[in-house]
């Protein structure tokens, strides 16, 4: 085919607030037999009521703190592959990904309680000084050349390369 679509998507719900929602269509268009490029998009939601954050100890008792919080979290991200087959012996193939996520926490807690049947049973409000909110901003490349100079004997140079930035606002 010339075109093909692609559609993926996940929902996940628990009772004590939690909640993941994922979205990820992509299209595929091989324009020639040698040739084909495709382009994908990411979104997801998650809303998660305990997640993990850092392990404290506190000076007066020497007890660690398990500190936890309620994280709204957004990620987006898009996907550009090319894979093209110069020769059966040679092909080159491009990836790339830009991506962002940002993370905003609230109502900061400890654990109390791991082993506690309900879950509210094993938390208790917790003032945690620190900001946990956090932003990744993302673009990764990897491209390939591929080449068999003879029979079983195959050349692969790879180039891979990733930018990161990070901040600590949650938005």
């Amino acid at each position: 085919k010339v075109a093909s679509f692609n559609w993926f998507h996940f929902f996940n719900n628990d009772f004590n607030g939690s909640r993941f929602v994922e979205l990820s269509p992509s299209v595929t268009v091989r324009p020639a037999p040698a040739l084909s490029v495709q382009v994908g998009a990411y979104w997801s939601s998650n809303k998660d009521d305990a997640q993990w954050i850092e392990n404290l100890e506190e000076e007066a008792d020497g007890i660690p703190r398990y500190v936890f919080g309620r994280l709204k979290q957004t990620t987006m991200s898009m996907t550009f592959r090319v894979n093209y087959t110069i020769t059966p012996a040679l092909s080159l193939q491009l990836y790339g990904q830009p991506f962002v996520s940002a993370g905003r926490y609230e109502h900061y807690k400890q654990l109390v309680n791991g082993r506690a049947e309900r879950h509210a049973d094993r938390y208790a409000p917790f003032a945690y000084a620190d900001n946990a909110d956090f932003n990744v901003l993302s673009f990764r490349t990897t491209n390939v050349l591929r080449w068999e100079f003879k029979p079983a004997s195959t050349l692969v140079i790879v180039w891979p390369q990733g930018r990161e930035k990070e901040g600590g606002r949650g938005d």
